[in-house]
């Protein structure tokens, strides 16, 4: 099948289509593409046609990096996942013909030279990891690897579920602590959890040595948080008997859809309370009840593994006009995020 490409203006219509289609998600909202703007990464929004007819959108963003790059998702924004969002469902045959397409459209009319795509479509959780429509098409990956939690089956098999030890031990051990897990509800209380948040992340980072992304400092945070406050954002945060707030995450989503595990951190001399175990439980149960399909926990660290995730294999696609850019993924990404920093700073 042959398809058509054309470059449009994000507007609310657009949006509503989106949101409507089977493969919407959080990253492919107004909400998001507003808190995006604010992280000053502007979306490139591309209709896809077949016959004439539209089909879907590929949505992403473009830089220059001293060579042209469209990217999907952008780096550096806890975006887990974009690229197409099709009005129907389709194989993932079809939707790597697509991108075969898109890239040369990218490469001609964009003058594009490197095109990277997360595409959580094209997951397998499948012990051999195997991507046989990527592998036929001899197009070019690297891994990447996540957990996520089914949150479909009731609150009582969610609970059963968890591993005894490492966590339904510890938040048994936090609620007899008195620990008390808040939600944010009113605009006004945005600003000062968001600079709770922010100081909890700081805890966290001097003690990995890091410093962090640029979604986690605290402009952003607060950009994130009141774009899509009310109805797109979960934000809790976990508070002792005498009112300290020792823990707190941001959970973005979209109901009936998946949400993403954006932040969370705790203050390190508070961890022996336990108060993280709590912190994502009452996510879980919380988004559970909001009609949330699936929580996507990002990454595979081994304490992920306490709350029974799926473990899914995600492709990052590469295309690129020069073949000496395919094995060049690490020298982009650290050339992107260089950028971010050096935008934030201003």
């Amino acid at each position: 099948m042959t398809y058509t490409f054309h470059s449009v203006k994000p507007s609310p219509a657009i949006w509503d289509v989106l949101m409507a289609a089977p493969d919407s998600s959080i990253f492919f909202t107004r909400q998001w593409d507003e808190y995006l703007h604010r992280m000053r990464v502007h979306t490139l929004l591309i209709e896809v046609r077949h016959n004439e007819e539209l089909v879907g959108y590929f949505v992403g963003s473009h830089r220059w990096l001293g060579i042209r790059v469209v990217i999907a998702p952008s780096m550096g924004t806890g975006t887990y996942a974009q690229g197409l969002c099709m009005l129907q469902e389709i194989t993932p045959s079809e939707r790597i013909s697509i991108y075969q397409q898109l890239a040369q459209h990218l490469f001609k009319s964009h003058k594009a030279d490197y095109l990277q795509i997360c595409d959580y479509q094209l997951r397998n959780t499948e012990e051999d990891n195997a991507l046989p429509a990527l592998d036929a098409a001899s197009i070019h990956y690297n891994p990447r690897y996540t957990y996520s939690i089914d949150l479909r089956p009731s609150e009582t098999e969610l609970w059963q579920s968890l591993h005894y030890k490492s966590c339904k031990y510890c938040i048994n051990k936090a609620r007899k602590e008195g620990l008390i897990v808040k939600q944010v509800e009113r605009p006004e209380e945005i600003g000062p959890f968001a600079q709770r948040h922010s100081q909890h992340l700081k805890d966290m980072m001097r003690r990995k040595h890091s410093k962090g992304l640029p979604c986690q400092r605290y402009k952003n945070i607060l950009a994130l948080c009141r774009s899509l406050f009310p109805r797109n954002v979960l934000m809790l945060e976990v508070v002792t008997p005498g009112g300290i707030s020792i823990a707190s995450g941001i959970f973005a989503y979209t109901q009936s859809g998946t949400a993403t595990y954006f932040t969370a951190a705790s203050l390190e001399e508070y961890m022996h309370l336990c108060p993280n175990e709590l912190l994502v439980w009452e996510a879980m149960r919380i988004l559970h009840n909001e009609g949330v399909d699936d929580l996507i926990l990002g990454g595979v660290a081994h304490y992920k593994k306490k709350y029974a995730p799926t473990l899914a294999f995600v492709p990052v696609i590469i295309f690129s006009r020069y073949s000496v850019l395919l094995n060049m993924r690490k020298n982009i990404k650290l050339l992107y995020q260089r950028v971010m920093y050096r935008e934030k700073s201003k």
